[in-house]
């Protein structure tokens, strides 16, 4: 595949795509979660059950007659854009946005599939798939990407992609070839980060962590893209080995800029080296930009919080958001579920069995050792922290 035109592929989406990844290392859920969740009836009609910020974004055309190609390809810089914030402090609700364009894109193509060139297809299948992986239906995402074409531009993407999942699904095999596949794509680079975050999930950490250290300047004078997705490799190999500090260090890259994942990720190993103070501080800088903060951010404040000891106004928000969740039996939030009841408000059995739903579909480092710490408390019946 000529270079050039590789780079230009992975231009207009690679920052989505690194996103997603890092979205997917520490994310809750069971993959079939979407369809499982009960319906939930408030008992009063003036209960609020959910609030977020409205986007500013301006609906597109959406007139049947204007589904042709010259629209679709004004429409894709929009949709790389929802896909992309989606994925930051206060801006999940985006997700939904990308969702109404691109389930329209993929009806009329279904039913007529010369309303886009293959090129625009293999584009709109790929946005599906980055949907689907961050609603974490991982199958029917791999179905998507693998309608995509080897010799086409998005394939690499594509490869990124399916590593990922595979990994979350624990099928380090599968995602080894992915990996290895990125080497024809001319991307080395990412082909070696990916390779060796697998050799780490495959049970040889400290082997892995060994070589990354070892190409740490190489990796450190690449492009930005590359620089990112070390840092969060190294970092989740420093979790596995319990390096908490040097995987501080690693997920505080860019950590201004960066998605709610690896906010995630920061916050667990700074309250784990005792720096509840400092997850705070940093935190409520996100609630100053008056945005609704995602589950995953409130409740790693709320832990921050009751470390600190010094009020209850974050837990409190946390209590009422965790409570509407299992109101719903929300899989979706399964992980954020159980780190509540882990480090919040202790309930061993409760931790237990969302850590246990949490655990059906995502297997990734973190969300084992959420599981293993529901486990211990369960067996010993007391609150951890």
């Amino acid at each position: 595949m000529n270079h050039s035109v590789l780079k230009t592929g992975l231009n207009i989406s690679l920052k989505t795509v690194l996103s997603g990844l890092l979205a997917l290392t520490v994310l809750l859920i069971s993959s079939r979660g979407h369809a499982e969740n009960h319906t939930w009836v408030p008992e009063h009609a003036n209960e609020l059950v959910l609030s977020y910020q409205p986007s500013a974004q301006t609906p597109l055309n959406s007139n049947p007659e204007t589904y042709s190609s010259e629209n679709w390809k004004q429409l894709q810089s929009a949709i790389y854009n929802l896909l992309n914030q989606s994925s930051y402090p206060g801006k999940s609700q985006l997700e939904q946005q990308a969702q109404v364009y691109i389930s329209e894109w993929m009806s009329v193509v279904e039913k007529n599939n010369h309303s886009l060139t293959p090129k625009d297809v293999s584009q709109l299948k790929l946005f599906n798939a980055q949907l689907l992986q961050k609603k974490h239906r991982f199958n029917e995402a791999l179905q998507e990407l693998n309608s995509i074409p080897a010799n086409h531009q998005l394939y690499a993407q594509a490869l990124l992609i399916e590593s990922r999942i595979h990994h979350i699904q624990g099928h380090n095999d599968k995602a080894r070839q992915s990996c290895g596949q990125l080497i024809s794509q001319k991307l080395p680079l990412f082909a070696q980060l990916c390779l060796i975050e697998t050799e780490a999930l495959s049970g040889q950490p400290e082997k892995a962590y060994q070589l990354i250290k070892t190409f740490d300047k190489q990796y450190q004078n690449s492009s930005d893209s590359v620089l990112t997705w070390y840092h969060q490799v190294a970092g989740s190999i420093a979790r596995i080995l319990n390096k908490t500090t040097e995987a501080e260090q690693h997920f505080s890259f860019n950590l201004s800029q960066a998605p709610n994942s690896q906010w995630f990720q920061w916050a667990d190993m700074a309250l784990n080296n005792g720096k509840a103070d400092l997850v705070l501080t940093k935190m409520k800088q996100l609630e100053a930009t008056d945005i609704t903060l995602e589950d995953g951010l409130i409740i790693r404040m709320a832990r921050a919080e009751k470390v600190l000891g010094n009020n209850n106004k974050i837990q409190t928000l946390a209590k009422q958001r965790i409570e509407l969740r299992v109101k719903r039996s929300d899989q979706l939030h399964a992980a954020d579920i159980a780190y509540y009841y882990i480090y919040i408000a202790p309930q061993p059995e409760q931790a237990l069995n969302w850590a246990e739903k949490n655990w059906q579909s995502v297997k990734e480092p973190a969300d084992r050792e959420l599981l293993t710490i529901a486990q211990q408390l369960n067996q010993k019946g007391v609150a951890h922290e």
